[in-house]
């Protein structure tokens, strides 16, 4: 099912640029820019989706250190 939605996505993601590719001509340099920018992140998360977030990044790591000092910070608040 993820596959699928992400080809969906990707699909529309393609269609949609296509589009905007035809109509730049008619808008301002700054507003293309901020859809060049929206475009580009949408492909870098839909390839950050493709692979497991702990293969990116050991989040194991970062609980070990943050997960003491959070429970005492709630402890704290409470």
């Amino acid at each position: 099912m993820n596959r699928l939605f992400l080809l969906l996505f990707g699909l529309m993601l393609v269609f949609s640029f296509w589009d905007f590719i035809l109509k730049r001509k008619h808008m301002e340099r700054k507003q293309q820019i901020v859809i060049y920018s929206i475009y580009a992140l949408s492909v870098i998360g839909i390839y950050a989706v493709q692979y497991q977030h702990d293969k990116m990044l050991s989040t194991g790591f970062f609980l070990n250190i943050f997960t003491p000092q959070v429970k005492t910070w709630i402890e704290h608040m409470l």
